[in-house]
């Protein structure tokens, strides 16, 4: 049985050096990278957002105050989605 549990285990990736712990840390570093530029984008999306709340006409309040409530939904979803695969890696290393 161990013999079978080491054949299954995958040490080193075909055709090159890489192994699997260098690509979990690619791909948490890509997390890192998505997280800073995503919360950045949306913190800009918010400040406009609140901008455009205090100077447009009391018509278009709903459609502004809409938008400010989708931006604070895609943040909270960068953040869980992001954090999901920070733990996934987590339990592989």
């Amino acid at each position: 049985m161990k013999k079978l549990i080491n054949f299954l285990a995958i040490q080193e990736l075909e055709g090159g050096t890489y192994t699997v712990d260098t690509v979990l840390k690619i791909i948490k570093q890509i997390t890192d990278w998505a997280l800073a530029i995503g919360l950045s984008l949306a913190g800009v999306a918010l400040v406009i957002s609140f901008i455009m709340y205090a100077i447009v006409d009391f018509d278009q309040k709903p459609r502004v105050k809409a938008g400010i409530k989708q931006t604070l939904i895609g943040i909270f979803g960068i953040l869980f989605a992001i954090s999901m695969v920070n733990i996934i890696i987590r339990l592989f290393t």
